[in-house]
């Protein structure tokens, strides 16, 4: 792990409402030197702290030395760091002194013009440096201050910041928030930044001196704050949650459409999931019908994701009334715990297992429908929803058929171990030693929880109900159970479930005697059937579109109608 390698924090953006508008305090001034300390905190429990103090140089450049503890199983570091930067907050260079993961850590950096010369225990190397980019350290929170910093308050909007070596972040100035005088008597007003750094988002909060004051992940339950901000933790984690729009998405037909749309209510096993149904206005009754299953996280029925640049992105909505428009009947939900579905003090313990058995409970709704018919009723899932498909349809020989678009076929912990390493091969901060070290030592810990064995060192995220049985799940077995038609479809540059998967759950299904198996493979798209021109996760944000192309489209379209025509 390097000084450079990004913050704890993982993939999902928190989006939020625009607060009030006042004049934006100057994130760059003598106004925030001297010394200070950040408490971490990770689901309200205490993860370490930071100390650090910003002195104001003569030359009116900056000069910060720090010292952060952060006590997180298997992402444990201890680092002495300093950060010189000029009088405009462009960094001149910085150094790390310590331990990361308990193992010794020694870095630094010294950037001249366009060059950084990069010096890692021991091993030196030059790497290009693009002029403007911050640099942000791994777990490193002071740096966060002059990573805003450069945000154009004047320009406003969301801008696009460079971040050493070849990271980018989003950052954009929200407004300010102001908090009850009973809650803070002596600050209570905060200007709001929402970041995002690769695909991590969170949001800052900056004090009336331009100081970081609060940092929050809500998706992580992970906190910073200042010291003397401690206590604003909670009202402010109130404060985003409450300007936080409820989702509003009219899911209405559009305006002569063939087919309609009706909100439904499916009972769930103690909580209900909200939806919509699609229903043909013509043809021959009882419809066939199909079940869209999202991916992991959860997501509200279309499948849109909370990341800039795809926020037109629905492919479920665009695959159910392609559906309808077809002649078959749709029913999509929100997730448990989000939109209009209940479940939510269920996800502590939930795993892919129980998401299972909401898509069962969907099956049991359509067939209480007399518009549908009972016995043609198939499963469309993307990602996780992929692996549920099988599992739903390896234990009900009614389903008529099953379509997997990026579907795993290769065990959990395979699975991260290559994430893991696929996001780090390009780092140039490491050597390829480092990296195998590093891919090496994620493997066995993986494998350690998968098999039960001493994982004491694995980070808690890794070992809550949903993530153990994930990365100790494979998929093989259930797919030789199906013995419904399948379909696997699969976007040939996706870099999270890589496109060797495909192939795979069609030889287990073809070799365990099942005869109706068809894969398409889409060379050029990425996990979300987008064009891509690389499919890394860090593309996302630019794609050309957010919509599914014709081609998916109608290879899912046609397959299903074949599959699901009556007689059959």
């Amino acid at each position: 792990m390097s000084l450079t390698t990004g913050t704890l924090m993982l993939l999902f953006l928190f989006q939020q409402t625009a607060a009030s508008q006042r004049p934006a305090t100057k994130l760059l001034s003598p106004a925030i030197c001297g010394k200070g300390t950040f408490l971490l905190m990770l689901a309200d429990q205490p993860a370490g702290s930071e100390t650090f103090e910003i002195t104001c140089k003569p030359d009116g450049g900056y000069s910060v030395s720090g010292r952060t503890e952060f006590k997180v199983p298997g992402l444990s570091s201890d680092l002495n760091t300093t950060l010189e930067l000029d009088k405009t907050g462009l960094p001149l260079g910085s150094t790390a002194h310590g331990t990361v993961a308990d193992q010794p850590f020694d870095q630094s950096i010294t950037i001249k013009e366009d060059k950084a010369l990069l010096v890692t225990n021991g091993s030196q190397r030059e790497l290009p440096y693009p002029r403007g980019a911050a640099v942000v350290g791994g777990n490193i929170f002071y740096m966060i201050q002059f990573l805003a910093a450069m945000y154009d308050v004047k320009r406003g909007g969301a801008q696009t910041v460079q971040v050493f070596p070849n990271q980018t972040a989003r950052i954009e100035r929200i407004g300010s928030d102001e908090l009850p005088r009973q809650v803070s008597s002596d600050a209570p007003a905060f200007d709001r930044y929402s970041v995002t750094l690769g695909l991590t988002g969170f949001t800052l909060w900056f004090d009336q001196q331009g100081r970081l004051a609060v940092m929050l992940v809500p998706s992580q339950k992970f906190a910073v704050a200042r010291q003397e901000y401690a206590s604003l933790v909670k009202p402010l984690t109130e404060l985003l949650s409450a300007a936080t729009p409820t989702e509003n998405v009219d899911y209405s037909a559009p305006p002569g459409a063939p087919f309609t749309a009706e909100e439904v209510t499916v009972q769930a096993k103690g909580f209900t999931l909200g939806g919509t149904l699609l229903l043909p206005k013509s043809g021959t009754k009882p419809f066939p019908a199909a079940i869209t299953i999202t991916g992991s996280g959860q997501e509200t029925r279309d499948e849109r994701l909370p990341l800039p640049g795809l926020e037109k992105y629905r492919p479920f909505g665009q695959i159910a009334e392609a559906l309808a428009a077809a002649g078959i009947a749709v029913l999509r939900v929100d997730d448990r715990g989000i939109g209009k579905s209940g479940g939510r003090e269920t996800l502590k313990t939930a795993t892919t297992e129980d998401f299972a058995d909401d898509t069962r409970a969907q099956i049991a709704y359509l067939r209480s429908r007399p518009e549908i018919n009972a016995n043609r009723i198939a499963l469309v899932g993307h990602s996780e929803g992929g692996v549920i498909a099988p599992m739903v349809a390896s234990t009900d020989d009614r389903v008529a058929a099953i379509v997997l678009m990026a579907g795993t076929a290769k065990r959990g912990d395979d699975i991260l171990t290559f994430q893991y390493g696929d996001a780090i091969k390009d780092d140039p901060t490491m050597t390829p030693q480092e990296r195998d070290k590093l891919i090496a030592a994620r493997r066995e810990m993986l494998k350690a929880i998968a098999e039960g064995g001493d994982s004491a060192k694995a980070p808690e995220m890794l070992k809550n109900g949903w993530m153990k049985f994930f990365i100790g799940y494979d998929p093989l077995p259930t797919i030789r159970k199906v013995r419904q038609p399948i379909l696997v479809l699969q976007g040939g540059l996706d870099h999270q479930v890589t496109p060797e998967q495909a192939p795979m759950l069609e030889k287990a299904a073809r070799d365990a005697g099942n005869k109706d198996v068809t894969l398409r493979v889409f060379p050029n798209l990425n996990h979300l059937f987008l064009p891509a021109k690389t499919g890394q996760p860090n593309e996302y944000s630019s794609l050309s579109t957010n919509q599914l192309g014709d081609e998916v489209l109608g290879s899912l379209v046609d397959w299903l109608k074949k599959r699901l025509a009556a007689g059959r």
